[in-house]
Parts: C-alpha cells; sequence; structure tokens
C-alpha cells in the first residue's frame, strides 16, 4: 500500500514538521509592519472606490429624479385627466372572480 500512495503522489509523503513554508509562531521572522501598511493602503482604496461610487449613484439618482420631473411636466393635464377616466370606465366594467383555487 506504501508504494502506491507513493507512486500517486509522486515521492515520499512528507513526515509532520518538515514540510517547506511551515511557519513556527515562536521563531517567526517576519516583518508585519509590511502587511500592516499594505492592509492600510488597500483598505484606504476600497473607501476611497466605495465614495467614488457613491458620488456616482447620487449623480445618477439626480439625473433619474429629473427626468421624472421633465416627464411629468411634459404629460399635459387633459391628457392625465382622460386616462384617469379611461381607468374608471375599464374599473366600472370589471367583474371581481376572488381567489379561488
Amino acid at each position: 500500500m506504501d508504494e502506491e500512495e507513493h507512486e500517486v503522489y509522486g515521492g515520499e509523503i512528507p513526515v509532520e514538521g518538515e514540510m517547506e513554508g511551515e511557519l513556527d509562531p515562536h521563531n517567526a521572522d517576519v516583518d508585519m509592519s509590511a502587511a500592516d501598511e499594505d492592509a492600510v493602503k488597500e483598505l484606504d482604496e476600497m473607501k476611497k472606490r466605495l465614495k467614488e461610487m457613491e458620488d456616482e449613484a447620487a449623480a445618477l439618482h439626480e439625473m433619474q429624479a429629473k427626468v421624472e420631473k421633465e416627464m411629468g411636466a411634459v404629460q399635459d393635464p387633459a391628457s392625465a385627466a382622460a386616462n384617469q377616466a379611461s381607468r374608471e370606465e375599464a374599473d366600472s366594467r370589471s367583474v371581481f372572480v376572488g381567489n379561488g383555487c
């Protein structure tokens, strides 16, 4: 069975403690200040992008409100009243059937 495992993995199975890149937390020589600086820089960039997206969303909302206002102003009151009258007329001819199953 051991020979089959070695063939599958292409070599010897490493013994615990001999793996490459394994770090001993008590003897770690990692410079955390560089990692912290990178994290702070990345966070600042994300905040900047979020602010840009929020500003763009606000501008789009303003544009949409402006267009809706213009669309409402373009529609004349006579056509709006006629449209309301046709809805009321259609409602008067409607028959409620119910919520049958």
